[in-house]
């Protein structure tokens, strides 16, 4: 029997598809359909490298870079050319991956991506502006093409084996995880070992001098609410990030007011891994309603039967949230 739901989840910077471990495992379909999940790594993460590893500088990838508009392509051509859904799929994505999944619902055809899941999706990539006529853009010595010049590998070499090592991984998942006890060797060791491939302090210096995306995240979501047919969006977002705090998911949500905005506690920047049964179970209600119910006005899942995530509406909860949603509607 075929499938009637795709999803495709897209991981965060650094990780890959073994941070969606349990609903590769558990899958997301119910018990009366059919579900195929996917998850990709990103170009120059996880398991996804160049065939050879002197690739980088053997002049076979001269020109390419590990940019946000490398990522948008390649989430676009996977759906397009692998998944080739009938209907359209899924696409959820955890920080970067939430912005790339934005990025592609947002300049793609309608037709390709049939909801949007957002977990703690960063908000902003890169550094280097992408308007090739801003001065900034012509004084950028570098913009990330391969092979990595030795004058930017040499100076960053010795940071790059400092944040890649097992004290500065396992401190920044500290940080940002509020369920510690997922935060176990296992996971550190899956980060860690794709950067021992012979690529990655080249793809790394590439990510960082890359130019951000051709268009800004405001102006994805300016686009994505102008839809003629309005495409069904989920916020997952762990209320314990200190990275992308409640604030950014309010934004968010006030750029979309259609959205159903879920927030799970205690959890932290990486809900799936962080809780994966109870997002899995938000994640798969969510679908469920956006298949069967929505077009009929009924109202969305309210939260888990665990308690862990309830349905808000996003409202501001303190001084600063207040100031911010006071300064978004008096610049409307």
């Amino acid at each position: 029997m075929g499938a009637t739901r795709h999803v495709v989840l897209l991981p965060g910077f650094g990780v890959g598809s073994f941070h969606y471990d349990a609903q590769l495992r558990d899958g997301l379909g119910d018990d009366d359909d059919a579900c195929c999940v996917w998850a990709l790594d990103f170009c120059g993460q996880g398991a996804s490298w160049p065939a050879s590893d002197e690739a980088s500088r053997d002049g076979s990838l001269e020109g390419f870079a590990y940019s946000v508009d490398c990522w948008r392509d390649q989430v676009v051509d996977f759906v397009r050319d692998v998944v080739r859904a009938k209907d359209g799929v899924y696409l959820a994505g955890n920080s970067l991956g939430g912005f790339v999944a934005t990025y592609a619902a947002a300049t793609t055809e309608e037709s390709l991506v049939k909801g949007l899941i957002l977990m703690n999706a960063t908000p902003f990539w890169g550094f280097v502006p992408s308007d090739r006529e801003s001065l900034a853009y012509k004084l950028a010595p570098w913009r990330g093409e391969l092979p990595a010049p030795s004058w930017i590998r040499a100076p960053i070499k010795a940071y790059w084996e400092s944040f890649r090592s097992e004290q500065n991984v396992r401190g920044l998942l500290g940080l940002v995880y509020a369920n510690k006890e997922r935060l176990d060797d296992a996971l550190v060791r899956q980060i860690i070992e794709p950067t021992d491939n012979a690529n990655a302090l080249c793809t790394f210096c590439s990510v960082v001098w890359s130019p951000k995306a051709a268009m800004s995240f405001d102006d994805m979501l300016r686009r994505i609410g102008a839809r003629e047919k309005e495409l069904p969006v989920a916020l997952v977002y762990g209320k314990e990030d200190p990275w992308v705090v409640p604030l950014w998911g309010q934004r968010l949500k006030r750029a979309l007011p259609h959205a159903d905005y879920y927030e799970l506690s205690p959890a932290g920047h990486c809900p799936a891994h962080e809780c994966p049964s109870t997002t899995s179970e938000i994640m798969r209600s969510w679908m469920r309603y956006v298949e069967t119910a929505r077009a009929n006005g009924a109202s969305p899942p309210s939260g888990t039967t665990d308690g862990v995530a309830r349905r808000i509406d996003g409202s501001p909860r303190n001084i600063f949230e207040r100031i911010d949603a006071w300064r978004a509607a008096n610049a409307a």
